[in-house]
C-alpha cells in the first residue's frame, strides 16, 4: 500500500459525482470514480488524468453488497481509504398513486439502502478514521410535492442514516456528514423540461438553479481536514430555498 489519500465516489460519473471527482482530486485525493456505469466512470477518470490529477475508475452496482465490499476491499491497491462519498443515486416525480411496488423498491434500494451499503463497507475499512458524506436533497427536508413520495422518504431516510451513523462512528474517529442539493443544473434535472425548471427556479430566492460544482465545493470541505470538528451535520446546498 501507497501513502496515498484515497477517496472513493460512488456514482462519480453523475453530474454532482463527477464534480465531486473533480474536486476531491485537486484537493489532492486519487479518486476512485466508481459508477454502475463504466463507461462514465472511465471518461471521468480520463478526464481528470488528462489534467495532470489522479484518478482510477471502478465499476459498482450499489444494490449488490458483495460488489460495494469488493470496492471498499479494492482501495488498499491504491493508498489509505480517507474520504468515500456517497452519489450513486435516482431520481423519481410523481404523486403516491404513480409510486408502484416496483418504483418504491427500486428507489430505496439505490438510494438509501445503497448508502448504508457503501457506509457499513466503508466504516470496517477506514484504517485510521476518516470522512463520509452522504447526499440527500431538498426534497428529504421539504414538503416536495413534486418528488415522489419514493424519491422523498429515500433523501429523508439517508439523513436519518447519516446522523445514527455519526452518532456510531464518532469514537472511530469516523465523521459522518450529508449535503441536500435543492435543484442543481445537471443531466437529472435536465429532464424535468424548461417549463418545470422555470417553475421551480422561481421559488428560489437566489434566483438561479444551483451548479454541480458549487455542491462539490461543499462536500470537498467535509471530506478533508479543514471540516475536522464537523459531524452529523446536514448542510443545505440551495441558493435559500429551504431555510431551517
Amino acid at each position: 500500500m501507497t501513502d496515498e489519500r484515497v477517496a472513493v465516489v460512488t456514482g462519480g460519473g453523475g453530474g454532482i459525482g463527477h464534480a465531486t471527482c473533480t474536486a476531491l482530486a485537486r484537493d489532492g485525493f486519487l479518486v476512485l470514480v466508481a459508477d454502475r456505469d463504466e463507461g462514465r466512470a472511465a471518461a471521468v477518470s480520463g478526464e481528470l488524468c488528462d489534467q495532470g490529477l489522479r484518478a482510477e475508475p471502478v465499476g459498482v452496482d450499489v444494490t449488490s453488497s458483495a460488489a460495494v465490499d469488493k470496492l471498499l476491499a479494492a482501495t488498499t491497491r491504491f493508498g489509505e481509504l480517507r474520504a468515500v462519498v456517497c452519489c450513486a443515486g435516482i431520481v423519481h416525480v410523481g404523486s403516491v398513486s404513480d409510486c408502484t411496488d416496483e418504483a418504491w423498491s427500486e428507489v430505496l434500494d439505490i438510494n438509501l439502502t445503497g448508502t448504508l451499503r457503501v457506509c457499513r463497507a466503508a466504516a470496517a475499512l477506514f484504517p485510521a478514521g476518516g470522512s463520509i458524506t452522504t447526499v440527500a436533497s431538498i426534497a428529504g427536508r421539504t414538503a416536495s410535492t413534486f418528488s415522489s413520495p419514493a424519491y422523498v422518504a429515500s433523501k429523508a431516510g439517508v439523513i436519518g442514516l447519516t446522523r445514527s451513523l455519526a452518532a456510531q462512528l464518532a469514537d472511530r474517529r469516523i465523521r459522518v456528514n450529508c449535503v441536500a442539493p435543492g435543484v442543481i443544473e445537471t443531466p437529472m434535472t435536465a429532464t424535468y423540461g424548461a417549463e418545470r425548471l422555470a417553475v421551480l427556479t422561481e421559488k428560489i430566492p437566489a434566483g438561479r438553479l444551483g451548479s454541480a460544482a458549487e455542491v462539490a465545493e461543499v462536500i470537498a470541505f467535509l471530506a478533508g481536514p479543514r471540516s475536522s470538528y464537523v459531524t452529523g451535520q446536514v448542510i443545505d446546498v440551495n441558493g435559500g430555498q429551504f431555510i431551517g
